[in-house]
């Protein structure tokens, strides 16, 4: 599933400066995802329309924008790791005509369930204007279909139609709500932030048709991969409960939480923080994509080959060495640079609160956090390395272990007081980090073994 990282390795062959950066910038958007890419869009609305709203009616916009993808990423959860492994397999079984059908079924199931709960919570446990919170159910709908369509992008060999979507798709969203305001009132901000999201969506739809084929019927098979593979749903949505488990506790339990409108809750104190550590992951999964990910799965496959060959011993070992130190160098490479990037925002870090508007505590939590970011892109590296060697079991107890302590460390942290917000994120991500690397090296040292007698 590398596909889209060999593309953009023939970019960083140019052997200049500016093809470098080319790669590694189109590599940071890509592999962010819109999650990611989200974060961003609300820090730069929050600015933008503070001149135009009153700071209720921006809270009540950027706490429902927040709602939407964190109840969207955990719905789809479940979907997220199976249909991976379905696109795959295709590929292995040499069936790409059955990809874009399976994506439609899964766009349906998404778009029925995140419709179902976009209603129930926006329409019956919210208040405000209608036209918002039908936008916003509206809007969660959209982001769903984004994230199922975001699984396949990196099957794709069109990265430039890719990053045009984003680009696209995210400026629309911003532009639009910013246009909805000061045409129309406050109220519909969110109908035009919805709007862009959909402009996004159907481009995202439009480059998977282009490349996988112009068969749209629907494919159901991809349900029995739930029966195949359980252990990748609950993966996905433990995966996703951990990267939103401090914000939820922070949200429904904090006493400085603050209700925006019935069942919407913000937590001003952490969510800004937290939301610009998550922005600082952007570089190392730009090298983790474009360098770690891609060389080692190239390494990855030509030692399969090998053994699938007939190779002679003393190939398969060297190709077996080769893919370890592909993915020991990917690691320092990966390291290195997230540890330079961390570092520059801490010593930064007056300037960044500065420029984005926020207080000493935040700043605060912003210099914790930081450090969750940092190890947090090792664990989601070091997972993609377990999917890799088909450790379904190790991978489920990272992300159980990682969603149980992100959920379990936050609540004595918000009963302390603001000196320990987001101690318990760091502390998860270093857990799961640790479980992680103890079943990567283990699978290394066993590899033979996994392979030879599947243990």
């Amino acid at each position: 599933m590398a596909g889209i990282g060999f593309e953009l390795r023939k970019l960083k062959q140019g052997d200049t400066g500016t093809s470098t950066v080319a790669a590694y910038t189109y590599a940071g958007l890509i592999s962010s995802g819109p999650w990611i890419i989200s974060i961003l869009s609300i820090v730069i609305l929050s600015v933008v329309l503070r001149p135009l709203l009153r700071q209720a009616e921006l809270d009540f916009f950027s706490a429902s924008v927040t709602h939407v993808y964190a109840f969207s990423l955990i719905l789809v959860g479940p979907l997220q790791l199976v249909l991976t492994r379905y696109v795959a397999d295709q590929f292995s079984f040499r069936s790409r005509s059955r990809i874009f059908p399976s994506l439609l079924s899964a766009l349906v199931i998404t778009a029925v369930v995140s419709g179902v709960v976009a209603s129930v919570f926006f329409l019956g446990l919210v208040g405000g204007a209608l036209i918002h919170k039908v936008a916003a159910a509206a809007l969660m709908v959209y982001v769903s279909c984004i994230f199922i369509a975001a699984n396949y992008l990196t099957a794709l060999r069109g990265y430039k139609r890719v990053v045009t979507a984003f680009a696209v798709g995210y400026a629309a969203s911003c532009l639009l709500a910013y246009g909805a305001v000061v045409a129309f009132g406050p109220d519909t901000a969110m109908l035009g932030f919805s709007c862009g999201h959909a402009v996004l969506f159907l481009m995202l739809l439009h480059s998977l048709h282009r490349e996988f084929g112009t068969d749209v019927s629907m494919r159901w098979d991809v349900l029995s991969y739930f029966r195949k593979f359980p252990s990748l749903a609950l993966t996905g949505i433990l995966y996703n409960v951990g990267i939103w488990g401090d914000k939820l506790m922070f949200w429904w339990v904090s006493e400085h939480r603050l209700q925006i409108s019935g069942a919407l809750y913000a937590a001003p104190q952490y969510d800004v923080a937290i939301y610009l550590s998550l922005l600082s992951i952007v570089p190392g999964m730009a090298v983790f994509f474009l360098k770690l990910e891609t060389d080692f799965a190239e390494r990855y496959q030509a030692f399969f080959d090998a053994i699938d060959g007939g190779k002679t011993l003393s190939q398969i070992v060297a190709c077996r060495e080769a893919m370890t130190e592909s993915l020991r160098d990917g690691f320092r490479h990966l390291l290195a640079v997230q540890g330079i990037t961390t570092l520059l925002l801490l010593v930064f870090a007056d300037q960044v609160a500065n420029a984005v508007g926020i207080g000493s505590i935040q700043m605060g939590i912003f210099r914790v956090t930081l450090f969750g970011a940092f190890l947090l892109i090792g664990f989601l590296s070091l997972l993609t390395i377990l999917f890799y060697f088909d450790d379904r079991k190790g991978a489920l107890v990272c992300t159980a272990v990682f969603a149980t302590a992100n959920v379990g460390l936050s609540i004595p942290t918000i009963l302390a007081n603001e000196a320990w917000y987001g101690i318990g994120f760091v502390f998860a991500a270093g857990f799961a980090l640790m479980i992680a690397l103890v079943r990567v090296n283990h699978r290394l040292a066993n590899l033979e073994s996994h392979i030879f007698r599947g243990v």
